[in-house]
């Protein structure tokens, strides 16, 4: 074993004493830039490993430093676009205020016999239809305490909603024109013939009402608007209620009908406002025998 260590001793001796003579030859020679030279070519193969070798290794802490910061940048844009959704939010709000302030001030203006009380819509009982679910009753964020009382119409800016049929000291229920309990004198402007216009389980899933009682021989017709006329205690004269969207004979009662197309959306209803002090009139003339609810 001795022995060969001592031949693996001497081999290497030997080599790197002809590594230093070859070598210190070719420099005496002048061609130490020559063997410069082979030996780069030499070493270039492992040089180029090592290099690519580095380059990976740097990609690929690189690669993990590029998704940290493109989560924060996610992340970010994330908490940006919530924020925006939440100003165009803020912003809708604003306008439908803004909106129905308008309308409001606009039918005090417009109806200075009027007194008026504003409310929002707390809940609603409906009946669903192609259009949506149409609202049968309403209940309002005001009563009593506001001088709400039974019997008083409920009206928005398009036209007529209803009528209060129950009060409480801070909320109070209101019955809509489509629900079936409820009948409203009316009138055609272009015909001035009068009739009863009443929810109807028949219009119902198109959220429409029905017009009864116009002579058999009436000339109402496709387009015509229909508006309270003030016959009766409850409504006054002139809420515009809908348009005639159909006509049919009734041969049992020897009467015209017609289905009415509200004004007002009882689909998406949350601001109206109820008239707790008004002049009643009756087909345009004021009545001396009736007044306000």
């Amino acid at each position: 074993m001795s022995r060969i260590k001592n031949r693996f001793f001497i081999a290497c001796l030997s080599v790197a004493l002809a590594i230093a003579l070859f070598t210190g030859v070719f420099a005496v020679m002048g061609w130490g830039s020559l063997l410069q030279k082979v030996g780069s070519a030499a070493l270039y193969p492992f040089q180029w490993v090592g290099a690519k070798v580095g380059s990976g290794v740097s990609g690929f802490f690189s690669y993990f430093e590029d998704i940290d910061s493109l989560r924060q940048e996610l992340e970010s844009l994330r908490e940006e676009n919530e924020s925006l959704k939440s100003e165009l939010i803020d912003a809708e709000i604003l306008a439908d205020e803004n909106s129905w302030l308008y309308h409001y001030l606009s039918m005090k203006e417009e109806h200075g016999d009027y007194s008026l009380c504003a409310a929002s819509v707390i809940s609603a009982s409906s009946s669903s239809g192609e259009g949506g679910d149409y609202a049968l009753s309403l209940t309002l964020n005001r009563g009593t305490s506001s001088g709400v009382q039974t019997g008083m119409p409920v009206v928005t800016s398009s036209g007529l909603v209803g009528v209060v049929v129950e009060t409480g000291i801070n909320h109070c229920l209101v019955a809509t024109l489509l629900d079936t309990s409820v009948s409203v004198g009316a009138v055609t402007t272009r015909t001035t013939q009068n009739g009863l216009c009443e929810g109807d389980y028949g219009n119902l899933h198109d959220g429409c009402a029905t017009l009864r009682g116009l002579p058999e021989e009436s000339d109402v017709a496709v387009e015509d608007i229909v508006i309270t006329s003030g016959r009766g205690s409850v409504y006054p004269y002139g809420i515009p209620i809908g348009r005639v969207v159909d006509i049919r004979s009734n041969a049992y009662s020897r009467t015209t009908e017609a289905t009415v197309e509200p004004f007002t959306d009882f689909a998406n209803l949350t601001q109206v406002v109820i008239l707790t002090e008004y002049i009643h009139y009756v087909d345009g003339y004021e009545n001396t025998q009736g007044g306000s609810p």
